[in-house]
């Protein structure tokens, strides 16, 4: 059973229907624009995940009831009525610029000896980098250290609950359970699913509906091990979704390996954090979860990727070089105190 832990008043963008990327590439009839979204999805950006809608805003606002609901008054007969009101919290969310161009002279691309198209072959490399660095974003940027032409991450978010109005308990300490290969047994293998049915149930969803687990390749690996350990399929399973990609789930939760940054050698999520979170030389690592919806987390997007994301033609006053463009803005709308969450302290070696 989903319980509601506050109440949302949305904004224009929440009251629309959202789609996911993943969604609009089945249905697109357009082949370029297929093509665009499913290099995306199989290189696994996490904007394929999150449920989006298109509205022509670089600001998105709104408010939501949070430990400020109003007061219940119960009373005696022939007693008279007390007024009560609450307050809601406001919240402001912008989208951010991902624009850029693919440019090749004229005559290599009507050059009938070439052995592929170089704007196809740069615009395959480009969409890697951009999945690559949208999941690196989504999970560790902030605009102190990071870049500040971008979102900001789950990480900082949950690490400053009180400035983007997240409950501050959805950041949860496993106690560093100990899940590296020496160190699993059945009881820490125990102590991590509770753990994790922890996570689930402070997220409001017990049985893990709408619900990403993001996580690196190893502890998903060590996840598996941990329910083989414990004898019993204990809500694990695998599906697969309309682009063919295996998906494994947890109850109703998806588990993703959020892959590496753009270097295709550093993983986004570390075996490396400290105990305490934090980005350090250790052993330890951590599930981040998201919980998407119209009542949860979601995005906007300024206009479609249709509009996007144009083969502009040919560029220049002499018409000698040809341009693909990329001109896309994305905002994320934490449309719930409760829609984020993380596990940190896990050991893995």
């Amino acid at each position: 059973m989903n319980r509601n832990y506050d109440l949302l008043i949305c904004g224009a963008a929440a009251d629309a229907n959202a789609i996911t990327l993943s969604e609009y590439g089945v249905m697109s009839n357009q082949p370029f624009i297929k093509k665009i979204i499913s290099s995306l999805l199989i290189n696994g950006m996490v904007l394929g995940d999150i449920p989006l809608v298109t509205d022509k805003t670089m600001v998105q606002n709104g408010s939501r009831w949070m430990d400020n609901l109003p007061t219940v008054n119960w009373a005696k007969l022939n007693e008279g009525t007390t007024v009560t009101k609450g307050k809601p919290t406001p919240y402001s969310e912008n989208a951010w610029l991902m624009r850029n161009a693919i440019d090749a002279d004229n005559k290599i691309i009507e050059d009938r000896n070439q052995i592929v198209d170089p704007r196809a072959a740069q615009l395959d490399a480009y969409l890697k980098a951009v999945s690559y660095d949208f999941n690196d974003k989504f999970i560790n940027n902030d605009h102190l250290s990071g870049d500040e032409d971008s979102f900001i991450g789950l990480r900082y978010r949950l690490d400053n609950p009180s400035t983007f109005r997240l409950a501050s308990e959805c950041k949860i300490d496993a106690g560093g359970v100990d899940l590296s290969p020496t160190g699993m047994t059945s009881q820490t293998a125990n102590t991590f699913i509770e753990y994790l049915d922890q996570l689930l149930s402070f997220l409001g969803r017990e049985e893990g509906d709408g619900v990403f687990l993001y996580m690196n390749d190893t502890l998903k690996r060590r996840m598996a091990r941990a329910i083989r350990v414990l004898g019993t399929g204990a809500g694990f399973n695998i599906v697969t979704d309309a682009y063919d990609r295996t998906i494994s789930k947890y109850k109703n939760a998806t588990v993703v390996n959020i892959g590496r940054k753009a270097d295709q050698s550093t993983r986004i999520i570390t075996n490396t954090e400290t105990s305490t979170g934090a980005a350090g030389a250790s052993t330890f690592t951590s599930i981040y979860a998201t919980v998407y919806g119209e009542e949860a987390l979601m995005g906007w997007q300024f206009e479609s990727i249709d509009n996007s994301c144009k083969d502009v033609g040919l560029i220049g006053n002499d018409s000698t070089i040809s341009r693909l463009s990329f001109d896309y803005a994305v905002g994320l709308l934490p449309n719930h105190s409760r829609c984020l969450g993380r596990l940190y302290d896990i050991k893995m070696s």
